[in-house]
């Protein structure tokens, strides 16, 4: 039987197989005091089966010992719109729109209409967009196990994008291997804490004066290497902030708001049992010194499986591809696939302080505080982008 206690919190992704494999449901999710969901079970329901520890991705974890991926792949959409549109070079948007040609259902991180983060499904090319850019939040699963069981048992395609952990949750809790499945995973830094997003947006909204319509967390306004937290606001005002000055991204990239499991992830592989595996490229010229680095976003892509390569193929009239060196790319932009974060001294600080009312800004200030250096640097960033000497600075570092 799962047993999670605030002694053990790193035993638990968050995946919700334990709870959806459950035959008596007599598991379900519940919300700690840090905003992140574990298995809660009623003791007097199971029938001790087993079940939720065998479907476990960390007490029956599957990456480890697979063996290293050999081909790899720098890409670009060719659809520029798509590019602008999404965290880096689109290649996910590619894939997703191959398996809906064959009638197949997709399902990805999306924000609901209070901007939480979930799992939904997309079964049309415009319901896409939903999925497009990074959601730094770990998403609340919900049913999402069981809905893609049924569609795969009645023969539907299905393809599933989530973290490395969700993808092995839910590989575990299907018991068997589908030829209809197809997974794409995305090297993470660790999933921040939901309950910090939503502190973050009252803040904002308290700051503005109005409630919040849209969310990026990697809009290229200035840039793919200069992406910054977009948000707009009903009363039509706009915050743009970049990792050394908003508070939820510097609270992300400092880890210090991150789920407890994500500081010893067993799921940090260079082989993993999905059939992709995607991440930002941040250096294309490392890799293909022929190609200029025009800002715009490149997806670095590892082909995990031959279904996964199958896949890849079948995109080749919608990208732009490059053959890139699997090692180099682990051992730079996708070195978050081998390497845990670091757990931040004062994370626990941090949460108390969030719970106990104080709000986003002050917690921030008192626990990972923003240099000045970067608050003026932030403030002029829209000039410098203008005048082209953001560009200029990019390229000198």
């Amino acid at each position: 039987m799962i047993n999670i206690t605030d002694n053990n919190k790193n035993a638990c992704c968050g995946c919700t197989a334990c709870a959806c494999i459950c035959p008596k449901r007599c598991i379900t999710m519940q919300e700690d005091k840090e905003g992140f969901k574990y298995p809660s079970v009623d003791k007097e329901t199971c029938i001790k089966c087993g079940l939720c520890e065998k479907v476990c991705p960390i007490i029956n974890n599957q990456t480890n010992g697979k063996d290293m991926p050999y081909t790899a792949y720098i890409v670009r959409n060719n659809d520029p719109e798509i590019v602008k549109n999404s965290s880096s070079g689109g290649a996910v948007t590619a894939f997703c729109e191959e398996i809906l040609n064959q009638n197949g259902i997709i399902f990805g991180a999306a924000y609901d209409k209070d901007f939480n983060v979930y799992h939904s499904s997309a079964e049309t090319v415009q319901d896409l967009s939903k999925f497009r850019t990074s959601k730094y939040v770990q998403s609340d699963l919900g049913n999402t196990f069981s809905d893609i069981k049924k569609w795969l048992d009645s023969g539907r395609i299905v393809m599933f994008s989530g973290t490395p952990c969700q993808v092995e949750g839910l590989v575990n809790f299907l018991r068997k291997p589908y030829d209809n499945l197809f997974t794409v995973d995305l090297v993470c830094h660790g999933v921040p804490s939901p309950f910090v997003w939503k502190k973050y947006r009252e803040y904002m909204e308290s700051k503005f004066n109005s409630k919040i319509t849209y969310a990026n967390f990697r809009e290229k306004t200035y840039g793919y290497h200069s992406a910054n937290l977009t948000l707009r606001f009903a009363n039509g005002k706009r915050s743009v902030e970049n990792t050394n000055t908003d508070y939820m991204l510097k609270s992300y990239f400092d880890g210090i708001c991150s789920r407890p499991s994500c500081y010893s992830c067993p799921s940090r592989s260079a082989g993993r049992i999905s059939d992709l595996t995607v991440f930002d490229c941040w250096n294309v010229t490392r890799y293909v010194p022929s190609v200029p680095d025009d800002d715009k976003g490149y997806t670095a892509v590892i082909i995990q499986s031959e279904k996964g390569k199958k896949l890849f193929e079948s995109i080749s009239d919608k990208i732009t591809k490059y053959e890139a060196d699997v090692n180099m790319l682990l051992q730079t932009d996708g070195k978050m696939a081998l390497q845990n974060p670091e757990i931040h001294p004062k994370r626990k600080e941090y949460f108390e302080m969030l719970n106990s009312g104080i709000t986003i800004d002050k917690v921030v200030k008192n626990t990972i505080p923003v240099k000045t250096s970067r608050k003026i640097f932030g403030k002029f960033r829209g000039t410098l982008y203008k005048t082209g000497i953001l560009k200029l600075l990019k390229r000198l570092k």
